[in-house]
């Protein structure tokens, strides 16, 4: 049976925008995505603007359809939770507009545009995969009639996103309500863009509890960061705005808090051309994926912030081995690691083919790291050296792995990284680059190893078969360090040698320590002129 026109269009839709571009990059340059598009697709299709179209939707409910809950909008948040503002945990998704309302008349008696903003469940630990639209089960947000009223909209049930705020959020959830305010958007809250989409079929929609405008600027999350023992939320609410502010974890009240500081506080820099309070405060981890929010509570209301998503670790540590390598006879780890609950340095453990042979501590300066989690500080790189018997190895490569041990809240330890490293033992090695006539003779230039030693070898320059001189391989080789690292850079050689005219083969042998034997490390032919 072939599907009803409204399917196929709303998959001709969905299969243009996953042909021309990524999700975040449609987002940029359209501001505008119906993600989900569970109401009306036709409308979406041809008409983006009326994407919310009421058809008879009852959300599951027995109400009729001529009731307020099957109309296929979204209800007010203030009817919800009595105030014009997100509920905590939600952010604002998009938002449309109603262009000559009455509720929202200018001093000159014109009527202006009314706005309506999207308040969207995050999706806490799910995935939302091309489609930026997760689940209500993600947030715990169930589906069904405002406050189980069929004369109230539904609440919690389409998933859709018009996609001018919170674009750094990729993945949200069902829209849970609606805030309506002659405030235009992008004042409200500073992620949103000024993209406009228009639905006049929204015009009449009104409740009492709205009359409460959330407009005016508000105020501006600096910054989200983990924290030792949490999440730190800093930002500043303007002079004019309340000072209580409450900070949310998903659809969960975390904390309130006062602005009371100052920016020379938490060392940012003062925003130009407005007076602004700031606030920082902790909240205690909340795990996985989360979007942490901030709002003013005003009269009993909440207007937001701004929100930003942050993966919140386990108590165990994280981090990264960089690198490893070995020397003679040693292996040697780089890396950092952090424990969240803690700023102290963390116990690193080395095992090589699964046998643990030594530990240290990340307490070595990484700035880089600083600046990525700057409430930890810098001191958590690492870099162990771990005794190893590479003259009795009878293997070319051993498995390195590396652990951070735990050390606040939980038990264990987190595997950072595994790595097969090559081992050198036994003869040397080495390479001979060049031979070539120069005004003073004949130019030898090269580099070799001895595995057994991290010192220079001693070679032998050969002319057919006979040494004509012995020297230190200990010029600085970065390309060869770089290679090489546990034997670092004084591995190369250059030397000019007497040569009479005629071809000849020159070879250079690197001597021996330790186990294995000499070696040739190359051979190359010179004609030296008369």
């Amino acid at each position: 049976m072939t599907a009803p026109l409204s399917t196929r269009l709303a998959t001709r839709a969905s299969a243009i925008v996953d042909r021309r571009s990524s999700r975040r990059g449609f987002l940029r340059k359209t501001a505008m995505v119906g993600t989900a598009m569970a109401v009306a697709p036709v409308d979406y299709a041809l008409r983006p603007g009326t994407a919310y179209a009421a058809i008879c939707q009852c959300s599951g409910s027995s109400c009729d359809c001529g009731a307020q809950c099957c109309d296929g909008y979204t209800e007010f948040c203030c009817t919800l939770n009595g105030a014009n503002g997100c509920p905590p945990g939600t952010l604002y998704g998009g938002w449309w507009k109603a262009d000559g309302s009455g509720f929202c008349a200018t001093l000159s008696g014109q009527q202006g545009p009314r706005y309506y903003l999207d308040c969207n469940a995050p999706c806490g630990n799910c995935g939302c995969g091309a489609s930026g639209i997760c689940s209500g089960s993600c947030s715990g947000t169930p589906c069904g009639c405002g406050n189980g009223s069929c004369n109230n909209r539904k609440a919690g049930c389409t998933g859709f996103r018009y996609g001018q705020c919170n674009q750094n959020i990729p993945c949200i959830g069902p829209i849970v309500c609606r805030v309506v305010t002659c405030t235009p958007p992008w004042e409200i809250d500073q992620t949103c863009t000024t993209a406009q989409r228009t639905d006049n079929n929204t015009r009449s929609h009104n409740a009492a509890c709205l009359q409460g405008d959330p407009g005016g600027p508000t105020g501006r999350v600096e910054s989200v960061r983990l924290t030792p023992g949490g999440v730190r939320v800093d930002g500043y609410v303007f002079d004019n705005q309340p000072k209580n502010v409450r900070l949310s974890a998903g659809l969960d009240t975390v904390a309130d808090i006062v602005a009371n500081k100052t920016a020379a506080d938490l060392g940012y820099a003062e925003p130009s051309g407005r007076k602004v309070v700031w606030f920082s405060g902790v909240i205690a981890s909340p795990l996985g994926r989360q979007v942490i929010c901030a709002s003013v509570i005003d009269n009993g209301r909440l207007r937001s912030i701004g929100c930003s998503q942050l993966v919140v670790p386990n108590h165990k540590p994280f981090g990264e081995l960089d690198s490893a390598f070995a020397g003679p006879g040693f292996i040697r780890v780089n890396g950092w690691a952090i424990d969240p609950d803690s700023a102290k340095p963390v116990k690193i453990r080395v095992s090589v083919d699964d046998k643990f042979l030594d530990e240290g501590r990340a307490r070595k300066s990484r700035p880089d790291v600083e600046a990525i989690y700057p409430d930890f500080g810098d001191q958590h790189g690492f870099s162990i050296k771990v005794p190893l018997d590479t003259e009795n190895l009878d293997k070319r490569k051993v498995k390195v792995c590396v652990y951070a041990v735990n050390r606040g809240e939980g038990r264990g330890r987190t595997l950072l990284g595994c790595v097969n490293v090559p081992i050198h033992a036994g003869s040397p090695f080495g390479s001979l680059d060049r031979v070539e006539n120069v005004p003073t003779g004949v130019l030898v230039k090269g580099w070799a190893i001895e595995p057994d030693i991290a010192g220079p070898v001693t070679i032998r320059i050969q002319v057919d078969g006979s040494t004509v001189a012995n020297l230190q391989a200990n010029k600085g080789q970065r390309a060869v360090a770089e290679l090489y690292p546990g034997y670092g850079r004084r591995h190369g050689f250059s030397e000019i040698i007497n040569v009479a005219p005629g071809t000849h083969e020159i070879c250079v042998r690197a001597t021996n320590t330790g186990k294995g034997r000499g070696k040739i490390i190359g051979c190359l032919t010179v004609t030296v002129p008369q």
